[in-house]
């Protein structure tokens, strides 16, 4: 599964896109777990101390927000168009 990810979270992965091995069918927790265990940095920026997704972080499926569906328990579905967006400031 590829993700496009923007700001403070390209220079931690490398790029603004990156290829998982998580497919449709499964659920954005184990994208989220895939991508904190090949990237621990991640981990600060994406989770809580608890293991939920931080509030400031927007995760896209084809547009929408996952917190508007099942959060990190949402099943990704196929051809699924991921982003992910970290705070950005701004003024």
């Amino acid at each position: 599964m590829r993700v496009r990810v923007f700001a403070t979270l390209r220079p931690i992965v490398g790029g603004a896109t990156v290829t998982t091995s998580v497919q449709a069918g499964q659920r954005v927790r184990d994208l989220i777990d895939e991508m904190v265990e090949r990237w621990p940095d991640l981990r600060r920026e994406l989770l809580d101390d608890e293991g939920r997704l931080l509030s400031r972080v927007h995760v896209m499926i084809n547009g929408r927000g996952v917190e508007f569906m099942d959060g990190l328990e949402t099943v990704i579905p196929p051809n699924a168009n991921i982003t992910i967006f970290p705070p950005v400031g701004g003024g």
